[in-house]
């Protein structure tokens, strides 16, 4: 099964927290800003990832789903948020490589609005369609796809996300002509599967 692997997720600070003493913080919750909407993958990571945290450093973490321009806007809070380490963004690869390539102003800098924790998960994509689909592999997938050019629709994440590229990805190197669908986030694209609908995710 065709599949690319995206490992850039990371948890990341809303810039530097150095004029924090290490005994004095964290005194108080402590916000995660996650640019998705609650039930799909990056939301699932990140209350994982809180609640190991809370009990970590004894403070209540508090999930924030800011989901809309395409991650764009979660970001853009924790950029502009105090830099006290208060308020944390769990990134990925699209929040911090392809927007800002993709747009000419996503209001942020991830080289200096934000700086690094470490990396806590990779996510692979797989490729999975529907059983109305005739296709029992890749290879005749694509033949299916050449055959019918534009018919077959892909559900992925937001413009932008790493499921989105990877499903134009796939679209270039197998030269086919498939639909792309973007839904605000991963779940709805599970939720909401139809006829001739492929899931990239």
């Amino acid at each position: 099964m065709w599949r690319l692997l995206i490992g850039t997720m990371a948890v990341i600070l809303a810039a530097s927290i150095e004029a924090v003493s290490a005994e004095d913080y964290p005194t108080r919750a402590i916000t995660l800003v996650v640019p998705f909407p609650a039930g799909g993958g990056v939301d699932t990571v990140a209350r994982i990832v809180g609640e190991k945290l809370s009990v970590a450093l004894k403070q209540r973490i508090v999930i924030d789903n800011r989901a809309s321009g395409g991650a764009i806007l979660g970001a853009r809070v924790v950029a502009k948020a105090a830099p006290d380490g208060y308020t944390l963004l769990l990134g990925h690869t699209g929040t911090l490589s392809i927007n800002p390539n993709l747009y000419a102003n996503v209001g942020y800098d991830p080289r200096t609005d934000f700086a690094p924790i470490g990396l806590i998960a990779t996510i692979p994509i797989g490729l999975v369609v529907h059983p109305s689909v005739p296709a029992q592999s890749v290879a005749d997938l694509i033949a299916l796809a050449r055959r019918e050019p534009g018919r077959l629709t892909v559900g992925t994440s937001v413009i932008g996300s790493g499921g989105y590229m990877a499903a134009e990805l796939f679209k270039d190197a197998a030269r086919v002509d498939m639909t792309i669908v973007p839904y605000k986030g991963n779940l709805f694209v599970h939720q909401r599967p139809t006829t001739y609908k492929l899931s990239l995710i």
